[in-house]
């Protein structure tokens, strides 16, 4: 899968901007009920929306490296454009943001506060909103207690 899909971020948008866009977002929010797998050892947890896709990936039993996480996240949006930066807003107002490549950022690359902060967020369930600097969608997502993505 990671081979199907291949910049820090250096400017996060101001906070206003972030709510300005999280509410924006939220009008549009489809309740979504989270699709849990297993591919290649690799958990996976897929929730989709009006306007994208969230999919999270995660290797809890080190399958492919016992020292490094393959966990990543991938981010698509319904206009079939991978974005360079991703930022995921609660609706509590947590946030985390993200540098990808192709729509997808691995926990290995990314801020490990960062990720914790993701992780908190979709195991706590409720409204988020996956930004980026042209689109955004809204997941009104079901709490995913016990994910083991950290």
């Amino acid at each position: 899968m990671l081979s199907q899909h291949k910049t820090e971020f250096t400017n996060l948008l101001y906070r206003p901007l972030h709510i300005a866009l999280f509410l924006g977002a939220a009008s549009s929010a489809v309740a979504a009920e989270w699709e849990i797998g297993l591919s290649r050892g690799l958990e996976t947890y897929a929730v989709t929306a009006n306007d994208g896709t969230l999919l999270l990936v995660c290797d809890p039993d080190r399958v492919y490296n016992p020292n490094v996480s393959h966990a990543y996240f991938l981010s698509h949006f319904d206009d079939d454009q991978f974005p360079q930066q991703v930022v995921l807003l609660a609706a509590t107002g947590e946030q985390a943001a993200f540098s990808v490549q192709d729509g997808i950022a691995t926990q290995r690359d990314a801020d490990p506060a960062e990720w914790a902060q993701l992780i908190d967020m979709i195991e706590a369930g409720g409204q988020i909103a996956v930004v980026t600097a042209r689109d955004a969608f809204t997941l009104d997502q079901d709490a995913l207690p016990e994910l083991r993505c950290r």
